[in-house]
């Protein structure tokens, strides 16, 4: 099998057969890119530009976002003590919830990796830690 047949079988195991995309908004009721906004923003307060560079994203659709799950109170906005200029975003509670539920949906493996046995998991992992390195 060629790297790119095993690429494309990963991608089907991952995107149509397991869909985590689809586990978050199952579990949370909100879209899987506003999930994402509020489980980077776990690790504590920041600002809408530096979370929109963190994910990637255009920032005035992290900005116009971020004011909608403001308005639904799973995040504030607060003046940043180091520069009053500035406003950090942080999770409420609701929104640390929510960011929890999405992560417990993303943590869930598919069905096929409950299938298999302790040594394809041990050789699943040696080739993952190749990959990552």
């Amino acid at each position: 099998m060629s790297a790119e047949e095993l690429w494309r079988d990963l991608r089907t195991l991952m995107f149509d057969r397991s869909d985590p995309h689809g586990a978050v908004v199952a579990a949370t009721g909100i879209s899987f890119f506003r999930c994402k906004l509020l489980r980077r923003l776990q690790s504590g307060p920041m600002s809408a530009g530096t979370l929109a560079q963190i994910i990637g994203s255009d920032p005035p659709y992290v900005s116009i976002t971020l004011r909608e799950l403001e308005s639904r109170g799973l995040l504030i906005r607060t003046e940043d003590p180091l520069d009053r200029r500035r406003r950090l975003v942080e999770l409420t509670e609701q929104g640390r919830d929510i960011a929890a539920r999405a992560d417990r949906a993303l943590a869930t493996p598919p069905q096929a990796f409950l299938k298999l046995s302790h040594t394809d998991l041990a050789d699943l992992e040696r080739v993952l830690a190749t990959l990552l390195e």
